[in-house]
């Protein structure tokens, strides 16, 4: 089952966001971007978007997620879609413990 997206701006970014950082149990969808392993986000970008990693930044890979609106879950971690299949997803935790 998944779900339509009814969060606040805060699961997208939260005050971490300011600095590069990645994280084991990321508290915002740009984190869990950054955070996700290079392997993935090559076939990501080239299997989503249909262009090599260099022409994809977080804030399109956002765009993407905000247009597709969908999660799995809406228990911790919340898994967010960014393809409409949902074959490519990112997990948001509530609090970080790394």
């Amino acid at each position: 089952m998944s779900f339509s997206h009814n969060f606040t701006e805060a699961f997208y970014y939260d005050e971490d966001d300011a600095a590069p950082n990645k994280s084991k149990r990321p508290t915002s969808v740009a984190m869990a971007l950054r955070s996700m392993p290079k392997k993935k986000w090559n076939a990501m970008c080239k299997d989503v978007f249909g262009c090599s990693p260099n022409f994809v930044d977080v804030d399109t890979v956002m765009d993407k997620i905000r247009e597709t609106d969908t999660v799995g879950t809406l228990s911790v971690p919340v898994d967010v879609w960014i393809d409409k299949e949902g074959y490519y997803t990112v997990d948001v935790y509530d609090n970080r413990k790394d």
